[in-house]
């Protein structure tokens, strides 16, 4: 299992931006639960011991036990012991005696802000005064961190007491798939791809695999084992999350079935029109739904969005766990684990799109143009896996991802030139390129059609060059198997 502090280098020099001024900071850090938020920042504090930092979890606990537990923190690093012994009725106060007796910069990091928040006092306010009267005079670096994500943005809005107070804020996202093949180096492309599949760019999920073992072992292990950390984790997440989880789980439920228009959902749940839609925003901020329209729409029309999960561990679990926790209770899992080896090619091969897509912005210096977008598109009863464009230059490529354990024939090439056509943006005005990314790549005879009409081909070789193995910045890629392919493409 590798256990090394991955990548994280955009957030970390965030950090070291903010500290090497020497000014007072407000920084607000926020993300989904799991995403490694913490990690992140005890090691920032970690790379600057010159520094003396305070790290503060606050938890569901009195207002005075979450003070008294602060102001232990904040006696350590002063090292006073009558410091430790004061009573202080609110953080105000606290902050104030603690900037009248600290010297220099010092990181104070309070971890899960939200439950700070009380029902008869206006924390808020309480930490702009704090801000305004003590912090703004110092060299105090407060980081107010969150999982909460519509509560931590609340604080970014212009209603919020915060607001101009902040010195800068940075969402947490998941990683890319490039950073999680480094959580797996025994494990070929195939394998980091399932594994993705599985568990999604999550730090805390990626830890659980052990690539000792082959993927099916592991999901056994982590997510079909009664009492394993994973087994319940959605759930869980849920419930943390929201009030009434009866409803999302409905909705989630059948977004995993391939439900993904809002009549489909209607239909399957049996909830109102308004319930769905207000459910499924509060899914979409928390990053666990995402929204999707055809990506030659500028402005998204709601009867052309389609939803689907976002996050790879709940779309595994709704479709591979939840339908089946009576067995795992009573430990048949043997039944369970053949429907998974059965339909894992067929489950991966949406994931399979989502790499490919970071594949492509990865590779992007070595295509014929930089596109502006890329995302799914389709109309009526033609889809078309990726199509990414440039508005300015009015060049336009059209993707299809292909997840099959055989190679690909010439039918999915003339298929994908036919459906061009339908889609309507800039035709007859445009210059228009063509790629294939494959599981295991092209027949003899495809190679020849592609080669012939101009397509970019890769496959899990080329995946791998370019994820796994990491060609130095502005280096060319070298690609296995298409390269002269590629290049004969690029000098037309």
């Amino acid at each position: 299992m590798y256990q090394q502090f991955i990548n994280r280098t955009e957030e970390l020099t965030f950090l070291e931006n903010h500290l090497s001024g020497h000014k007072p900071q407000l920084l607000i850090f926020y993300g989904r639960r799991r995403v490694g938020k913490t990690e992140l920042l005890v090691q920032f504090a970690k790379t600057h011991p010159e520094v003396p930092s305070i790290y503060f979890l606050a938890g569901r606990k009195r207002w005075k036990d979450n003070i008294r537990e602060l102001q232990l923190k904040m006696a350590g690093i002063l090292d006073d012991t009558l410091f430790s012994k004061a009573e202080f009725a609110d953080y105000f106060e606290l902050f104030r005696e603690f900037g009248t007796r600290a010297s220099g910069q010092t990181v104070i990091i309070i971890d899960e802000f939200p439950y700070l928040h009380d029902p008869s006092r206006d924390i808020e306010s309480m930490f702009q005064k704090i801000y305004d009267e003590i912090i703004s005079k110092t060299e105090i670096v407060l980081i107010l961190c969150g999982s909460s994500i519509s509560m931590m943005e609340s604080l970014l809005g212009y209603k919020s007491p915060l607001y101009g107070r902040r010195t800068g804020q940075w969402l947490v996202e998941p990683l890319w798939f490039g950073d999680v093949c480094r959580f797996f180096p025994g494990y070929d492309m195939q394998a980091c791809i399932e594994a993705y599949a599985v568990l999604g760019g999550i730090p805390f999920y990626l830890l659980m695999f052990d690539d000792s073992m082959d993927v099916l072992g592991n999901i056994e292990k982590t997510l079909l084992s009664k009492g394993s950390v994973l087994y319940k984790e959605p759930e869980f997440l849920l419930m943390e999350e929201l009030r009434e989880p009866r409803n999302y789980f409905s909705i989630l439920k059948a977004i995993a079935a391939g439900n993904t228009k809002s009549a489909e959902i209607i239909n399957a749940t049996g909830l109102d029109k308004s319930v769905v839609s207000r459910y499924i925003d509060v899914l979409h901020d928390l990053r666990i739904v995402r929204k999707s329209a055809p990506v030659t729409i500028k402005k998204q029309n709601i009867r052309d969005m389609r939803y689907y999960l976002e996050d790879n561990l709940f779309k595994f679990w709704f479709k591979f766990v939840y339908p089946n926790e009576g067995q795992i209770e009573y430990g048949q899992t043997g039944t369970i684990i053949e429907t998974i080896k059965s339909q894992m090619d067929s489950y991966t091969s949406f994931v399979f799109e989502d790499v490919a897509g970071q594949f492509l912005y990865e590779i992007m210096d070595e295509l014929p143009f930089r596109f502006e977008r890329i995302g799914r598109w389709w109309h009526k009863d033609n889809e078309i896996d990726f199509v990414a464009l440039n508005e300015q230059s009015r060049k336009i490529m059209f993707v299809e991802c292909k997840w099959k354990n055989r190679k690909i024939g010439v039918d999915v090439l003339e298929s994908l030139m036919k459906k061009v056509g339908h889609v309507d943006w800039k035709l007859g005005n445009r210059d228009e390129y063509f790629c294939i990314i494959s599981k295991k790549g092209l027949t003899a005879r495809a190679e020849q059609y592609a080669k012939d009409h101009g397509f970019f081909c890769f496959d899990l070789e080329d995946m791998e060059q370019v994820f796994k193995a990491g060609p130095a910045k502005n280096q060319p890629y070298a690609y296995s198997g298409s390269a002269e392919l590629i290049t004969s493409c690029l000098k037309q």
